[in-house]
């Protein structure tokens, strides 16, 4: 019975904590996500449950403690659980609508949008779970209480109306690991796919402990211990866990390992603390004894919290320009943590990088001006290199031939420029694979990853001078790219263009309003100047519909092809927000961020040929 307890005390206080600092990880690190909201209340409902099962392992005693504020903060618990000993409390927090959140998020995750159907799916599923919350805290028709050892699920006996809500769960269950493998199935990128097969791994596992909780409450077939439901569960929360750290799943953009790790272990060491301080006042004190289930639950919130509520008092005390530059000093503060300094952290991520996908060498260089200079290095045998800036300029992943670089570059097979918005500050040069000439497309892909990475590094490295010595003028992140030589349109005064496209008469002072195409449209009309503005805008639209494939447009998830006119499309003509197309094309920010720079050069090359043919 000893080992039995601290089995059961162990693993579900352990996942306890795990369910609801990963829930309070995701909300930090993707504030704007839903699926990591959704993610977060799956976590913390499921962490409701392991909450339950501590409290009847440490029920408070019911003869000197009658708490009628309790009810309002908890609604879930039925009436009358203080009474009806410690297994009562197993009812306490109820486990459906963790079922219904990862539901509604699983549906989030499958590409197209939130058509009626699947809103019709969302909300009957979270009316299941408002009509067994009401169920289960007024009636005993869901559950009753049967005496017993809390220590097993036996001493939970199902009511009338179990079968009914039990199938209801399976059901939403099943649904959610459909809408993971259809996703999965379907993910445009092998990252992709692995975030989303793991997550249906979890599900399945999770969707173990219906069956169980069948067995033993409904069925009373076999007498089950709490702790078996309670590690299903547990390894649910893992997996989800891992997923993130390991391939940033539920998340905006990427999380960094180490900055995972790095949180985690503050959350532990917050934890142990805790805990030797409760278990002294326990101890010394005799203080009650289920402080420790609670105590290192609100240290846990308030220390995970603390980011959050720093930007939150920025409001009230700095100026815009001041929290851009104090939140911009915090992002450097956590990406410097990935190493002790930047060469440390760029030969580590190099090293990985290259050993994962066997590249026989790999450089990477920064670009200062019109020179670009290599910073760090591996299995490179020569010299530090310094080379024109235009040589290592590009727009996107270029596959490199024999002698298309100059000596001592000549073999290197790969060349994966570096940009931080619309600046390229450096590039990623790889030799040869140490089993073939040339790399497949999923190594590319797994390199576009770390690439981004080491493009936020190598930026805000660049910019850290900056931020100490003129803390009060930084009020620009992004400056104008170096590019080898300007095209017959620049592709600034289009993107410009692009940002102001319903603005007629800024089109009509732009560089674009003095181009033939627009003389001739106004020659012999009304040459006022909100008419050259809107002419601007017509050359702009017709250029555009140029980028646009032939034929309808596909059913989503749509074609690689047609990622740069919808791109264009939807963010400069329809005003959609960036994540928004990002969630439609299924795609990362990096991706998103390398098409659309494609996308406006391709545009710009359009209207110089325009141009040219009047």
């Amino acid at each position: 019975m000893d080992t039995l307890y601290f089995v059961t005390f162990a693993v579900n206080f352990v996942a306890l904590i795990a369910a609801f600092w990963l829930g309070l990880y995701l909300i930090t690190r993707s504030p704007r996500a839903p699926t990591a909201w959704l993610t977060a209340f799956t976590l913390w409902s499921l962490g409701g449950l392991f909450l339950n099962i501590l409290l009847a392992l440490n029920p408070p005693p019911t003869a000197s403690f009658r708490p009628s504020g309790l009810r309002f903060l908890f609604p879930f618990w039925p009436s009358g659980t203080f009474e009806q000993g410690a297994s009562a409390w197993l009812q306490g927090w109820s486990v459906v609508p963790a079922v219904v959140f990862w539901h509604h998020a699983t549906l989030i995750m499958r590409p197209g949008k939130m058509n009626p159907w699947r809103w019709t799916r969302v909300v009957a599923g979270y009316l299941t779970a408002i009509a067994a919350i009401e169920v289960q805290a007024f009636t005993q028709i869901l559950f009753s209480v049967e005496g017993g050892n809390p220590l097993y699920l036996n001493s939970l006996r199902a009511g009338s109306l179990y079968s009914i809500f039990g199938v209801a769960l399976i059901v939403l269950t099943t649904a959610s690991m459909v809408n993971l493998v259809r996703s999965a199935r379907v993910a445009p990128t092998e990252t992709a796919r692995r975030q989303l097969w793991i997550l249906v791994a979890a599900t399945a596992i999770a969707g173990l402990a219906g069956p169980v909780s069948i067995l033993a409450s409904w069925l009373n077939l076999f007498s089950i211990p709490m702790v078996v439901l309670s590690s299903i569960l547990a390894i649910f929360v893992g997996m989800v866990g891992f997923g993130v750290a390991r391939y940033s799943a539920l998340v905006e953009g990427r999380t960094m390992a180490r900055d995972f790790v790095y949180n985690l272990v503050m959350i532990v060491l917050v934890t142990c603390f805790y805990l030797l301080a409760v278990r002294t006042l326990v101890l010394a004190y005799e203080a009650p004894s289920v402080l420790i289930i609670l105590i290192p639950i609100l240290a846990i919130f308030s220390h995970s919290l603390m980011g959050l509520a720093t930007h939150l008092i920025d409001r009230l005390f700095y100026r815009q320009r001041t929290r851009r530059l104090r939140s911009n000093l915090q992002r450097l503060s956590r990406l410097a943590g990935e190493g002790e300094a930047l060469q440390e952290n760029l030969n580590e991520t190099l090293k990985t990088l290259c050993q994962s996908i066997r590249a026989k060498y790999g450089l990477i260089f920064t670009c200062e001006e019109d020179l670009a200079r290599s910073i760090s290095n591996f299995r490179w045998r020569n010299p530090p290199i310094e080379l024109p800036a235009q040589t290592l300029s590009t727009d996107d992943v270029l596959h490199l031939e024999v002698g298309q670089l100059p000596e001592p570059l000549h073999e290197s097979a790969l060349l994966v420029p570096l940009y931080v918005e619309s600046e390229q500050v450096g590039a990623l040069v790889l030799g040869q694979p140490t089993n073939g000439v040339r790399f497949a497309d999923d190594d590319v892909e797994n390199i576009l990853h770390p690439a981004d990475r080491i493009a936020d590094v190598i930026y805000i490295s660049k910019r850290k001078n900056e931020y100490l010595s003129r803390l009060s003028e930084l009020t620009e992140e992004h400056h104008s790219p170096t590019t080898s030589a300007p095209p017959s349109i620049p592709v600034e005064t289009v993107e410009e263009a692009l940002r102001n496209l319903f603005d007629y008469a800024h089109l009509a002072d732009c560089p674009l309003a003095e181009m033939q195409l627009v003389r001739k449209e106004l020659a012999g009309g009304q040459n006022t100047h909100l008419e050259r503005g809107k002419t601007v805008y017509a050359l702009m639209v017709e250029a555009l519909e140029h980028l646009r494939p032939a034929g309808e447009i596909p059913p989503e998830p749509l074609p690689r092809e047609w990622y740069p006119y919808v791109i264009l499309h939807d963010a400069y003509l329809d005003n959609i927000p960036n994540r928004d197309i990002m969630s439609k094309l299924y795609i990362s920010e990096g991706s998103f961020n390398r098409t659309r720079r494609g996308a406006i050069r391709t545009l710009a090359r359009e209207l110089a040929e325009m141009e040219h043919l009047v």
